[in-house]
């Protein structure tokens, strides 16, 4: 499938590695649908920017039902299936030096962790292939990170 025809799902996508992939696909043509939990004036900022091909969507990942709502509202304003998503979401916040080290993370920590990232994509993905299947196309990445073991930006949610 040409980009030009990609419905595209970045969740995270209002900032950082999600909103540089908005920028990317946006930039050669494919309809983006910008996910955020909490970063709703940088999702709409970033949707302004990139101009109609763009929309931001609301959703907590971990929200199964939230997701099917978001994968319904992105299809229904693009006329069509998502065709490619990118799992980018992330539940972190910085705390600098006070941050658990590896070798003392609680598993609280690592639990949060996998539910957004693991379990947020799952949602993602069980959402949205009926419709990559139905059109015999779809792709997904899956984007991870350290950052909450080696924190190297002060930026907080």
């Amino acid at each position: 499938m040409e980009i030009r025809d990609q419905i595209v799902l970045i969740t995270g996508g209002a900032r950082g590695v999600g909103a540089a992939a908005a920028r990317a696909f946006a930039g050669q043509g494919a309809r983006v649908a910008v996910n955020w939990r909490a970063s709703g004036a940088q999702a709409e900022a970033l949707a302004a920017e990139l101009g109609e091909r763009v929309i931001a969507v609301q959703a907590d990942v971990t929200d199964r039902a939230a997701v099917e709502a978001m994968v319904a509202q992105a299809e229904a304003h693009f006329g069509g299936a998502i065709s490619t998503v990118v799992n980018n979401a992330l539940d972190y916040s910085f705390n600098g030096d006070a941050r658990a080290q590896m070798t003392d993370i609680a598993w609280a920590a690592m639990a949060s962790q996998f539910s957004t990232v693991i379990h947020g994509a799952l949602n993602v993905i069980q959402a949205t292939a009926p419709g990559m299947t139905a059109q015999s196309f779809g792709r997904v990445v899956n984007i991870g990170t350290n950052l909450f073991q080696n924190s190297v930006a002060v930026q907080p949610i």
